[in-house]
């Protein structure tokens, strides 16, 4: 075994940082242990044992962003209707066992304090920190790792998986003691920490065999009874409604289910809940370089609202502590910036990892023989792509902020390649008609494209306006601009449900999506190649790539599986300049054969946050996989005495 404790994204070295960090752990003095005040009472009472018996052996300590904090105060934010948990995950939920440090650079301890990986990259031992408890007290230990890993790998619950799940390389669990396990994977897996440091990493982590054991016939003979006698039909209803990660509208809405987080739920989110609240965990085990316990402030109070202009509002007056999500809009830019001083508040930058405002997916594995045979033709593609005025879309939509640009790696990344992001992006009416034509399509003598045998067409894109408030206004101009190219287009504004279900049926012209992928390319291929569920331009052939859904499985183009094999080879590969040179020709493949369109790229974007917030660093980081805020540590926030 070869020690790998820090390990290395594979687009940045983080060597440095690495070290310093590792320097500074090894070297953390025993600390004076201090509690927040409203704890006091409880360890006095007896209620809750003294702090020296919640932490573990060695907390983690955590080096403020500014300053020692003091403790006190709720964080005020907003949820955009119940089934918005996404902030949820991204403010309270992101302790995996590792997980990326704050400039996105390095993989670092959390609840594993060290690890080490084979030279084949098919054994990864952990050892967690000793002395790590639940929020309701009972051991974290190897035994909740192993039980969450049995779990998932059963065939019948849908309460998430991740890597367990993966049929190409299956991995087991050995459990050495109560502080050390091993994945062990059938082939080997070069990019297994990236998804445990990711919001991919968290499932893992979540499920309490002390719980959730209760409800699992592997650890209660008893579980398919107590599910019937509960009002279930099977244990794994019951089990999905008391301890499903990945149930979206059952996550939080367990006050009962143990978390490992700064703060635990109190108010749950349920169906008609108008606030979700919640209060700080007295057995979270890290610490400030001062010995404080954390976190520093005392609750979290999200206002559930499926009005934007409310929750827009209640920025402007002040009554948000800190929140980007939803109200962070170019349309609102100018109406914060104004407003800094009456609502008492800062904006802080937000570097998007985003490579595109808008991806347009049209449906290569459409049911209809000739709109899958039209969509498949790449002529079609760069003709709409040259039909496109994008400066006209940044000027009017965006206020001149961004350029034009396809989806590919954004010119931060190392897989940043100009003739890819550029490639088709020029307004060329003439360019746009030859390659329409040259897809067989025919201009009538009203001046609209029919397919070849004379029959109409007319495309029709699906579109989630509440979701990103720009888009309808994209789409508007786009419909226009397809119109005087010769394309009828209509829009289709369907809910988030309407919108999933579409997609293994086939039966949908094109959806448009946000850019994943511009900063985490090997994290998120799903416009480069067709990788996961979200490449809903070739839903069919992920399908066959993943083994997920056999039933509407299709053998993809040859292209598209030279990509498939070069993941796999990624994804099996220990040395990250291997991994990267992989990638690369993945990315030649895409840019290539040009399987999605995209708009123009995001410019920086900002935060909300109240004066007395501090220890927020100026400059984030907005991405999915990186879920900020969490990254940036706000169990270290803390609200400045005024």
């Amino acid at each position: 075994m070869k020690p790998n404790v820090f390990m290395q994204r594979t687009r940045l070295t983080g060597l440095a940082s690495a070290v310093a960090l590792a320097t500074m752990l090894a070297a953390a003095p025993a600390l004076a242990q201090q509690q927040a005040p409203m704890l006091d009472e409880l360890v006095t009472s007896g209620a809750l044992p003294p702090l020296e018996e919640r932490l573990p052996a060695n907390p983690l300590v955590i080096t403020p962003v500014e300053s020692v904090g003091t403790y006190g105060g709720t964080w005020h934010s907003a949820l955009r209707g119940g089934l918005d948990n996404a902030w949820i995950a991204r403010t309270v939920a992101y302790d995996g066992l590792v997980r990326y440090d704050r400039e996105w650079k390095t993989i670092i301890p959390n609840l594993a304090e060290s690890w080490e990986v084979s030279d084949d990259a098919r054994t990864y031992t952990f050892h967690l920190r000793e002395g790590l408890k639940w929020n309701n007290g009972t051991p974290f230990t190897s035994a909740d790792i192993e039980f969450a890993v049995n779990l998932l790998h059963e065939p019948t619950y849908s309460g998430g998986g991740g890597f367990v799940k993966n049929p190409a390389n299956p991995v087991s669990i050995e459990v050495v003691d109560d502080t050390t396990f091993k994945f062990i994977f059938e082939n080997p897996n070069g990019v297994i920490m990236d998804e445990l440091a990711s919001v991919n990493g968290l499932t893992i982590v979540s499920l309490s065999k002390d719980y959730c054991g209760q409800f699992y016939p592997g650890t209660n003979p008893n579980a398919a009874a107590d599910a019937k006698a509960a009002g279930f039909e099977t244990w794994e209803l019951y089990m999905q409604d008391r301890c499903s990660w990945a149930t979206e509208t059952i996550r939080w809405a367990n006050p009962d289910l143990p978390f490992m987080n700064a703060w635990m739920i109190e108010e749950p989110l349920t169906g008609d809940a108008t606030r979700t609240t919640f209060v700080r965990n007295p057995y979270y085990w890290k610490v400030d370089t001062e010995g404080n316990q954390l976190p520093y402030i005392d609750r979290l109070e999200m206002r559930v609202s499926d009005s934007l202009e409310e929750i827009t509002l209640m920025a402007l007056n002040g009554e948000i502590d800190f929140q980007d999500r939803h109200i962070s809009t170019v349309a609102n830019q100018p109406l914060f910036f104004d407003g800094q001083e009456a609502g008492d508040y800062r904006m802080g930058t937000e570097v998007q990892s985003s490579s595109n405002t808008m991806v347009i997916q049209f449906n290569l594995n459409h049911v209809d023989p000739k709109r899958r045979e039209l969509f498949q033709n790449k002529d079609f593609r760069i003709g709409i792509s040259h039909a496109l005025d994008r400066m006209e879309i940044i000027d009017v939509v965006f206020t001149g902020q961004g350029e034009p640009y396809q989806v590919a790696p954004r010119p931060e990344s190392p897989y940043y390649n100009e003739t890819y992001a550029k490639q088709y992006t020029e307004f060329d009416p003439e360019a746009a008609a030859q390659h329409l034509e040259a897809a067989g399509l025919v201009k009538g003598g009203d001046g609209f494209y029919t397919f070849a045998d004379g029959s109409p067409l007319t495309i029709t894109i699906d579109t989630i306006a509440s979701l990103r408030p720009e888009w309808p206004d994209m789409l508007e101009l786009i419909q226009l601009q397809l119109e005087a190219a010769g394309i009828k287009m209509e829009i289709n504004n369907i809910d988030r449900t309407l919108y999933y279900d579409k997609r293994p049926l086939g039966d949908y012209d094109a959806q448009v999506w946000g850019g994943d992928g511009g900063l985490d390319v090997v994290q998120e291929p799903r416009y480069y190649m067709a990788f996961s569920p979200e490449s809903v331009w070739a839903f069919r052939w992920q399908a066959w790539f993943n083994g997920t859904t056999p039933d509407i499985a299709e053998e993809p183009a040859p292209w598209a599986k030279e990509q498939m094999d070069l993941l796999t080879s990624l994804r099996g590969e220990g040395n990250p300049d291997k991994r990267a040179d992989l990638m690369k020709q993945i990315l030649t493949i895409g840019q290539e054969n040009f399987p999605v369109i995209g708009v123009s790229l995001p410019g920086d974007t900002y935060y909300i946050a109240k004066n007395n917030v501090r220890n927020i660093p100026d400059t984030l980081f907005q991405a999915y996989l990186f879920p900020t805020p969490a990254p940036y540590d706000p169990f270290q926030w803390y609200f400045a005495a005024e």
